[in-house]
């Protein structure tokens, strides 16, 4: 026992085990748990609230669709605790000081507060929390490898998505109102008068208008886009303005609001802008959609991975 050699060689076998204590393997961690069993519970909490904010009766589909909604936030939550995203989050941090100064009675400092919170496990259910690290880990897995957009992978996508770029069409145009506040049923039999009289003598736009009662949304209106022409005078009023000839007058349209005679006077047709105005805008769209492809190859790979059990 006084040789030295064997002194050497205890020491070894001190420190050889204390390193094995404190620096574990990585085939003696714990794997990540990769079962998420949703309860009965759990299920017609999901149920009741969607039937409570819809209005409906949750069907199998439905049922369904919550079932994965709820999965795969939580994939999503442990997924972000495995990549520390829990950790130095100021966000999460300042909930949790506020959640622990509202129970406790007690002053404490911040770091305090956090322990507490912690150790008491009030991150855990938290829903603000989970939307945090639900909302991160979507962003960080859609852009996980990105790489700055070159000009020839934006020019490439701009000539394959043009459409999604162009100009709508607008409208320009004059209307004469008949209200069905005014004159009950007798609106739709006032408008096919006024056309009949429109038709016999033309009239300038501003003349014809005084054959109707006045529109609280005007007679004319300016380079409109046709869902604007739907919000402000109604679906059918709008279709008849894309597809009528321009400087001709309508037949009598009924709206909720009651009957019209349009006459467009200009409708410009849909045109798509040279890449140099809108190369920005382009770059942002491509960008998005190269994400969303991310995205969506991380989620099958996590849905893979993971396990979902319903009881």
């Amino acid at each position: 026992m006084k040789s030295p050699i064997v002194h050497f060689a205890l020491l070894g076998l001190v420190l050889f085990v204390g390193a094995r204590w404190l620096f574990p393997s990585e085939r003696t961690e714990r794997a990540p748990d990769t079962r998420i069993v949703i309860s009965e519970s759990q299920l017609a909490a999901l149920v009741n609230q969607y039937e409570a904010t819809s209005g409906m009766v949750a069907t199998d589909e439905v049922r369904a669709e919550l079932i994965q909604r709820f999965a795969e936030e939580e994939m999503l939550c442990r997924e972000a605790q495995r990549w520390g995203l829990t950790e130095d989050n100021q966000a999460i941090d300042l909930r949790l000081r506020q959640k622990m100064a509202f129970v406790s009675d007690q002053e404490h400092s911040d770091e305090e507060l956090e322990r507490q919170a912690r150790a008491l496990g009030l991150d855990s259910d938290d829903a603000v929390i989970r939307n945090m690290l639900v909302h991160n880990m979507r962003l960080l897995l859609s852009t996980k490898g990105e790489q700055e957009l070159t000009d020839a992978e934006v020019e490439a996508y701009y000539e394959r998505e043009r459409s999604r770029f162009a100009r709508p069409a607008r409208i320009t145009g004059w209307h004469v109102f008949f209200s069905k506040d005014l004159r009950q049923s007798s609106a739709m039999a006032a408008a096919r008068a006024a056309k009949a009289e429109l038709d016999a003598e033309a009239l300038e736009p501003q003349q014809a208008v005084g054959l109707g009662d006045v529109s609280p949304s005007g007679a004319h209106f300016d380079g409109k886009l046709a869902r604007q022409l739907a919000s402000r005078f109604g679906a059918e009023f709008a279709k008849a303005a894309e597809s009528l000839p321009e400087r001709q007058w309508s037949d009598p349209i009924e709206t909720p609001f009651g009957a019209h005679l349009l006459l467009v006077q200009e409708r410009t047709q849909p045109q798509t802008p040279p890449l140099s105005e809108i190369r920005a805008r382009v770059a942002a769209v491509y960008k998005s959609s190269q994400r969303q492809k991310r995205l969506a190859t991380a989620m099958e790979e996590l849905r893979a991975r993971y396990e979902v059990v319903v009881e």
